[in-house]
C-alpha cells in the first residue's frame, strides 16, 4: 500500500513537471515569433511609440522605447498625441528642463515621424 502512494505521488510530480515545462515552452515560441518581426529603423533615429499619460497629475503624452524607457517630449505636435502611435524618433536630452510627471527624462525632439508613412 505505501509503494503504491509513492508511486502515485511519483506520477503527480513527473506529470506536473511535464505540464509546467511544456507551458513555459509555449510563452517562449510567442516571444520568438513577435520578436521575429523586423522594422527597418531609419539612421540616426530611434523606434517609439507615443503613449497617453495624461490620467497622471502633471503628465501628457509620453515617448516609450522598449517598453521600459518613458521620455517626456518637451513639445509633440497634436498630430502626433495618438496612443500607441508607433514612430521613429531623433532627440537629444533636454537641458536645465525640469517636469513635474517624473516618469521619464525630458527631451528635445529633433524629428518625429510616424512608422509605415
Amino acid at each position: 500500500m505505501v509503494i503504491k502512494i509513492k508511486r502515485l505521488q511519483l506520477v503527480v510530480v513527473l506529470v506536473g513537471a511535464i505540464f509546467i515545462t511544456s507551458c513555459a515552452g509555449k510563452k517562449d515560441v510567442v516571444k520568438s515569433q513577435a520578436s521575429s518581426v523586423s522594422i527597418h529603423v531609419p539612421e540616426g533615429y530611434v523606434s517609439m511609440k507615443v503613449v497617453d499619460y495624461s490620467g497622471l497629475d502633471g503628465c501628457g503624452f509620453l515617448l516609450q522605447q522598449n517598453d521600459s524607457l518613458f521620455f517626456e517630449p518637451l513639445h509633440l505636435d497634436s498630430n502626433m498625441r495618438m496612443n500607441d502611435l508607433k514612430v521613429f524618433v531623433q532627440y537629444k536630452l533636454a537641458k536645465n528642463q525640469m517636469g513635474i510627471c517624473m516618469r521619464g527624462k525630458k527631451i528635445e525632439l529633433m524629428d518625429i515621424k510616424v512608422q509605415g508613412k
